[in-house]
Parts: C-alpha cells; structure tokens; sequence
C-alpha cells in the first residue's frame, strides 16, 4: 500500500549537490528556510546560548534520561493543561536524540516487552519510519491515510484497516502536520480515534516532530488530552530540530504517559539500560536551551513569537503556492490533499514526471511526490509551477 522511494532523501542530496546549474532548487528536506533562503538562528536561541556561555560552570553532567529541568520543560509543551504534573497518569520524560532516537529507542523497548506487537504505520509516512523502528521483530502493519475529500482525512478508511490489529500492537500517529501529507485528523477525529485504541487495546505512538507549525504549541497538543482521558497508556516522539531549529543539536524526548506508576517506572529503567548500552549519556548543550527557554515564561513568549511568524510564513508560502497553481489551471491536477499544513506539500505525480522534473529543470522533490514548502521561497515559485505544468 506504501509508495516506495527509490531514492532517499540523503541520495537526492548528494545529487543536488553534484548538479552545477545555479537555478536548481532543494524541496526535498523538512528545513525551514526564510525567504533569503537561511536556516535562521532564533533570538531566543542565541540568548540561551549567550547565557550558558558566560554561565556554565561544569561540563561533566551525568543524567541518563536528561536533567530535570529538561524533563519539566518537555512535559510541561506537551501537557500545558496538567502544569507539568501527571495527576491522572504517570508521566516520564526520556531524552533522546531528536525524535528519530525516540522512535529508535521505541523500536527497542518493543522488542523487549511485546516481541510480538506490530506497529502500525500511515501509508503514505516519513520514510525514515521503518528504518528508525525497525529493531523491533514484530513487524509493521499499514493503514491509508487519505482524504475523504479536499478538506479532511478519512477516519473510516483508517479504522477499517486498523480493525486488523491486534490487542497490544502500537499505531504510529502523527500528532500535527503529518508527513509527507500535511493532512491532520481534527479534534473529533481525534477523540473517536482515542475511543478505537481504548476498546481495542492498541497503543498510541505519536510522532510530534511540528508541534507549533500547526497552529500553536498548545492547540497542536490538545489532543493528547482526549488521550489521556481514554486509554492506559501511549507514547510521545517530540523533537525541537523544526520548532526551535535546534536540528545540529539533535535534541528531542520519548514521553512515557501510563496509568500504572510501576509500568512506567519500569519501562524508564528498561530505557535508561538501553541508553547505556548505546551512546550512554545525552549531550546537554540543546537540553539547556530548550529549558532556559521554555521554563521561565517571558522567555517563552518570546520564543512562542518567533514560532509564529516561521508558521505564519508557511501558511502565506503556501497559500501563494497554491494561487500559482490555480492560476496556471493546474491545482485540481496537482492537489489531492488541499487542507494541509505544516512544512510539506504533497503532490500528485508520478515518478516520471518527479524524475522529469529533476533533469530538466533541475527541481529536487521527493519520489512520492512531497516537497517542502518550508524550502520554496516565493520568488521561486513562478519558475517552479512552470515547470510543473510542463510535465502534466
């Protein structure tokens, strides 16, 4: 059911990099780029960053899981309606190496504790999903992730396909601006699909790489409420590479959330040994700028400012995106999912034209057909939707 990419994202990387012309144009990687085609360094980041330098006293610190107030800050974004406690359930912040080395470190705790269990996956997904779960032995089951219309996601086809899953076999959910479809469930989908996991004793995995570019950081965790009320347990994958571009310093979080403190007392154990058989400690340099950030309140608002004008940017991007395309007589062709948000565009092409479109004009997208919106400055566009139109 999966659209197959022959070619990763790494190799079209390297492809553009070996092509010489000077109007090829990236929309293969979720960066966010500003229109002068930078990564940008946030003020608030750089503040952090200033602090610690005239600040840090020691840089031998020894926390397996992450400092305290790592752990506070994350659960706190993720929870802000418990303040950062975990009254209903238990609540254990892991961190982990972006939320790649979350989702890695998923697969491994898995494969411990239900060898068995599938995890389920959209189709479309990240391509890298498989990869990163896959020490798991259980195996990966599928679900279509399409539109009931223009405007929004088919619950029904979802939880037709997942009527397959067994009891005890996780979902991989993308909690906002799902990849590479930018497609989200709204806040009902959400709920009735807390209710499907509650009855049939499936176990919510959520990739929470885009908190913020959504909507904002709270409204993009609302649903992890509906969550909470309904099931035992469920897992979180969040990441701050996209929401504070902290990508070099690949700082991100597992988020155990159980009701019984000794499953997740156990399972924090079982993560901690996993760690340490592996790359033993996390680094500390993205940890403390997320939590000098998101622990104090002015700071926060600050950054909260700056996550905004990044999400206010690729919502203009693509609604001038989208114009330039009705305005070429090609959006109907192009737009399967029309309601979407987030960093990605998704599509509709097939793989020669996507292959087409790279020798010829020289344009980098991905072969299911998803770029990056968040890559595509505006000046761009005219030229990029010319080129689109000649291969359909």
């Amino acid at each position: 059911m999966q659209t197959l990419i022959k070619t990763s994202i790494m190799q079209l990387l390297e492809l553009y990099r070996q092509d010489p012309r000077a109007d090829k144009l990236n929309l293969t990687a979720g960066i966010y780029m500003d229109e002068s085609g930078t990564c940008p360094i946030l003020d608030s980041v750089r503040e952090a960053e200033a602090f610690r330098v005239q600040n840090q006293s020691s840089k031998a610190t020894f926390n397996l899981t992450g400092a305290p107030d790592y752990q506070q800050a994350v659960r706190t974004l993720l929870f802000p309606n418990m303040g950062g406690s975990g009254e209903t359930h238990h609540v254990q912040v892991i961190q982990t190496l972006g939320a790649s080395g979350a989702l890695h470190l998923v697969g491994k705790l898995v494969n411990h504790y239900t060898p068995n269990a599938k995890i389920w996956l959209s189709a479309p997904t990240w391509e890298n999903h498989p990869a990163v779960l896959n020490s798991h032995a259980g195996g990966f089951g599928h679900y279509r992730y399409l539109p009931a219309h223009l405007d929004e996601v088919s619950l029904d086809t979802i939880l037709a396909d997942l009527e397959s899953a067994k009891p005890g076999d996780y979902v991989l959910l993308h909690a906002c601006c799902h990849n590479p479809t930018g497609m989200d469930l709204n806040l009902s989908q959400w709920t009735k699909m807390a209710d499907f996991c509650a009855e049939r004793h499936l176990i919510p995995l959520f990739d929470f790489a885009y908190q913020g570019f959504a909507h904002s950081p709270e409204r993009d965790a609302e649903l992890f409420d509906a969550f909470k009320e309904r099931v035992d347990r469920f897992l979180i994958c969040n990441s701050f590479s996209k929401n504070m571009g902290l990508y070099d310093e690949r700082i991100g979080a597992l988020t155990l959330v159980f009701k019984e403190e000794e499953q997740a007392l156990d399972w924090n154990n079982t993560a901690k040994r996993l760690i340490r058989s592996s790359y033993s400690m996390p680094p500390t340099h993205g940890s403390f700028i997320v939590s000098h950030i998101l622990n104090d309140p002015d700071r926060c608002a600050r950054w909260q400012q700056e996550l905004a004008g990044m999400c206010n940017d690729l919502h203009t991007r693509r609604a001038a995106f989208f114009t330039e395309l009705a305005n070429a007589g090609i959006q109907d062709q192009v737009l399967t999912y029309r309601q979407q948000q987030g960093m990605f565009v998704m599509l509709n092409l097939s793989e020669q034209q996507i292959d087409t479109l790279r020798e010829r004009s020289g344009i980098y997208l991905l072969g299911n057909g998803r770029i990056s919106i968040a890559s595509l400055r505006t000046e761009m566009m005219p030229r990029f939707v010319e080129a689109l139109k000649s291969v359909i």
